[in-house]
């Protein structure tokens, strides 16, 4: 009973610090919930006015709505809130290397997506990497997709696309590669012919192996009533 209490003060006292609502239990019988922001207390048939800045935001921390904010945030815990999600720094007070971010992202698979939970194989659909390994996608190095490739962050390799600089108009897309280390080049000299881009009709060719075969001439030989005469 006495840990139990305990643990209630201080979740309160977390609560109140970081600005998180819940619900007050001193009288269960008034039909009122009271609501305890951090900076007053709101009943719940009353209007917090959140724009004008005088009480903050119930939503939690890691919740995309509402809480945009200057990030990183240090949470009470010694934990940073970023858009998203939190990180917890091996070292107290480490510090994020000076860095230009780029707007666009690598990503590739690293691990199979077998016994896996359900949760992570449809992020991993939503970003296109549900089917082949060697598949690849390019992604926008938004918040909200960052936010994403945070909890898939075990499955997938994420590397930043180096652009060249004054280089990216009136672009021939023939002359662009995309390396696997993320760089952008572009090399005029090394210009992909339109004879190459085409398809080569052998590769595409329908192929007849052994096992459609029987499957479908064992078909005809039981159901003869649905083959076609020409």
């Amino acid at each position: 009973m006495f840990c139990a209490a305990v643990r209630q003060t201080q979740f309160l006292a977390a609560a109140r610090a970081v600005g998180v609502r819940h619900r007050s239990g001193n009288n269960r019988n008034n039909k009122k919930v009271i609501f305890a922001t951090g900076e007053r207390t709101v009943p719940s048939d009353q209007p917090a006015a959140w724009s004008t800045g005088e009480v903050k935001h119930p939503q939690r921390l890691d919740c995309p709505l509402g809480n945009k904010d200057h990030y990183p945030k240090q949470m009470p815990d010694g934990g940073l809130q970023y858009f998203g999600f939190q990180y917890y720094p091996r070292i107290p007070g480490e510090e994020d290397p000076p860095c230009e971010p780029t707007p666009l992202h690598l990503v590739t698979r690293v691990k199979c997506l077998k016994k896996k939970p359900w949760w992570d194989k449809e992020i991993m659909q939503k970003i296109g990497l549900n089917k082949k390994r060697s598949d690849i996608a390019i992604l926008k190095n938004t918040p909200e997709v960052n936010a994403m490739l945070w909890k898939v962050k075990h499955l997938v390799k994420v590397t930043p696309i180096r652009l060249p600089m004054n280089q990216l108009e009136d672009l021939d897309p023939r002359c662009c590669f995309l390396k696997e280390d993320g760089e952008f080049s572009i090399a005029p000299t090394v210009k992909v012919e339109d004879a190459y881009l085409k398809e080569d009709a052998k590769l595409v060719a329908r192929k007849w192996d052994r096992d459609f075969v029987d499957r479908h001439t064992r078909k005809n030989w039981d159901y003869p009533w649905q083959i076609k005469l020409c």
